[in-house]
């Protein structure tokens, strides 16, 4: 019987572990509303509009160069699916996707919107100085 306490224990803190590695955070925005404010979003827009739209995001890192100083900031939203629709973060157990969108700023510019740690290369850093 102890043996399986043990099991069981072992069981629910893998369960728990796993189920959070794709939980929604404070900072995720309901779907509708990211949606709302992504339409706003455009390439040149300071940081200042950025931040306006989207107080929430997340500080991701930031290189410092001959370019100027490249800042990344995260987004993400999450909503419910029945069924999955092969979104890298899902959580089978809650159902519960999570999107996540990285903004990337040269000199408090957006110059790229990507995904997760989809940092610009060195032509895209040229292109736009």
């Amino acid at each position: 019987m102890k043996r399986f306490g043990k099991g069981l224990f072992v069981f629910v803190i893998v369960s728990l572990g796993l189920a959070s590695s794709c939980a929604v955070n404070e900072f995720d925005l309901d779907r509708e509303v990211y949606e709302r404010q992504i339409k706003q979003v455009t390439l040149g827009m300071s940081f200042d509009d950025f931040q306006s739209l989207f107080p929430q995001r997340i500080s991701r890192g930031a290189n410092k160069g001959d370019f100027g100083t490249l800042v990344a900031y995260e987004v993400a939203y999450a909503y419910y699916s029945f069924a999955a629709t092969g979104a890298e973060r899902r959580n089978d157990f809650t159902g519960t996707e999570r999107v996540v969108t990285w903004f990337f700023f040269l000199n408090d510019r957006l110059i790229k919107v990507g995904e997760e740690d989809s940092w610009p290369t060195e032509a895209e850093l040229n292109a736009v100085r």
